[in-house]
């Protein structure tokens, strides 16, 4: 199950012939730094960095501008943003099936319209092909407000339509403008070189993977696939760093972890949960690069490699080759305009490929959440160790971890009403777990296919997440307990 082969393809470019360069800053050629890219790079980076990195204050809560600008469309066009997030499930659903019977040899398209709507992009399995088809059939009836109790409820198509899909429709597209001058002007580049010395010992992952991992914990886990996903595409990353990426270091934004914290009302102790918060995943993902099944995953490329050279040398050496690698890049880059026009293409595109399937399983997990036990069947084994940690209320915990696997907030707003303890606990392992079955699941299992990133690795991923963070986050609140921060 997590052989090397499971991933391989003969169609990828192994690893072994992409060996990264080791360079130190005496044979590097330091570029002439010329007015016209170095103000590309100053601009592309401070613009892009400050929408969806730099942390502001808006109506009492520490968000990024782009969670305030998506905000801000779903209040003043809540109606619009409905009928857009249902014309990309509906686009989807039909470039999908257009391009599925083209390539089963069902339908003739010209060549000029095969090109022109790039049907390459949109062909999958049956599977998916089935799911993005299901989103249709689903979106219309909640667009419409008419259909069965079960589906219009606030706990079912509430969470999934209301909370997830109609945030995503606007996320993906508008960030990925702003990603997009970092990606293509030189911030990824900058961002990478300076981190390496973090990144390379601890995750066995490039510097550029922090920028991924900021654009998540500061953004949203949808912003780091699609980042993950651009420099992937350009050879950046190989199949196991994506693969880690996504799954380490994509866990629950700051804003839904504050939002979680004041629906619970620990906001008083934030700045001590968001510390726990952050070693935990760190903590976790330490272990977990380095064991199946992401250590098992092959370096392979599905572009021309072009893996992030190893640099040494002092702090004064590191920031003058990360800077000499930044402007060189916006010189080769386009126009800042451009490049951001192009990300809102790219960014469409993804999203409307996502969101048909993002919809059909979230809805299908939350109904089971709802109207089921089977969350509360399968957390049984997890009270006795929760109550041999000493977490207060070990049965609320147990069935609040277990059901983060199907939706975070969910998942966190049963312990209202319990033990400070308990409350941040259960805050700080269902925001790490990374791995949400009702979102970010099938948004990697659609995102990635030619990794391929597979619902049983995600399963057994999840499962070993859990069992990390149960007793790293219990020691951490109770140290914490100990020390009077809690």
């Amino acid at each position: 199950m997590f052989g090397r082969t499971a991933w391989e393809s003969d169609e990828h470019t192994p690893g072994e012939n992409a060996e990264p360069e080791d360079k130190t800053i005496d044979n590097v050629t330091l570029i002439e730094k010329r007015p016209q890219p170095l103000l590309r790079f100053v601009l592309a980076f401070g613009i892009g960095s400050f929408f969806f990195l730099f942390p502001i204050e808006w109506e009492g809560q520490t968000t990024i501008p782009l969670d305030v600008v998506v905000g801000l469309i779903q209040e003043s066009y809540p109606f619009l943003v409905e009928v857009f997030t249902f014309g990309l499930i509906l686009g989807g659903g039909l470039l999908t099936t257009v391009s599925m019977l083209h390539y089963q040899g069902l339908v003739t398209v010209d060549q000029q319209l095969v090109d022109r709507l790039e049907l390459d992009y949109w062909q999958t399995s049956t599977l998916f092909w089935a799911l993005r088809l299901l989103g249709v059939v689903v979106a219309a009836p909640i667009l419409l407000e008419t259909g069965p109790e079960w589906l219009l409820s606030d706990d079912t198509s509430g969470v999934v339509w209301g909370g997830l899909l109609l945030t995503i429709a606007l996320v993906i597209p508008i960030g990925a403008m702003f990603v997009n001058l970092l990606a293509e002007l030189g911030g990824l580049q900058f961002v990478g070189t300076l981190s390496q010395p973090v990144m390379r010992p601890l995750f066995n992952l490039p510097g550029r993977a922090a920028l991924d991992s900021a654009a998540s914990w500061l953004g949203s886990f949808s912003i780091g696939y699609y980042l993950t996903r651009n420099v992937f595409d350009r050879g950046g990353y190989n199949k196991r760093e994506v693969f880690a990426i996504c799954t380490c270091f994509a866990t629950g934004n700051l804003g839904t972890v504050g939002a979680i914290a004041a629906v619970l009302d620990i906001l008083h102790i934030f700045p001590i949960v968001v510390f726990l918060y952050l070693i935990s995943v760190i903590a976790t993902a330490v272990i977990l690069v380095r064991v199946p099944p992401l250590s098992t995953v092959p370096n392979e490329y599905v572009a021309t490699p072009d893996p992030e050279p190893e640099f040494r040398g002092s702090v004064g050496d590191y920031i003058r080759f990360a800077f000499n690698e930044a402007v060189r890049t916006a010189e080769q880059g386009a126009s800042i305009p451009r490049s951001a026009v192009e990300g809102l293409i790219d960014g469409m595109k993804l999203t409307a490929m996502m969101l048909g399937t993002i919809l059909s399983i979230g809805i299908t997990v939350v109904t089971l959440n709802e109207y089921t036990s089977v969350f509360e069947v399968i957390s049984q084994p997890l009270v006795p160790v929760l109550a041999a940690l000493s977490i207060p209320d070990p049965q609320i915990a147990a069935s609040a971890i277990i059901i983060g696997g199907a939706e975070m907030f969910i998942a966190a707003t049963l312990v209202v009403g319990t033990d400070v303890i308990t409350k941040a606990f259960v805050v700080i392992v269902v925001s790490s777990q990374a791995i949400f079955f009702a979102a970010s699941a099938p948004m990697m299992v659609d995102m990635f296919d030619d990794i391929p990133i597979r619902f049983r690795d995600l399963f057994v991923l999840f499962v070993m997440r859990t069992v990390l963070l149960v007793p790293i986050t219990a020691a951490l609140v109770h140290a914490a307990a100990f020390v009077g921060l809690l």
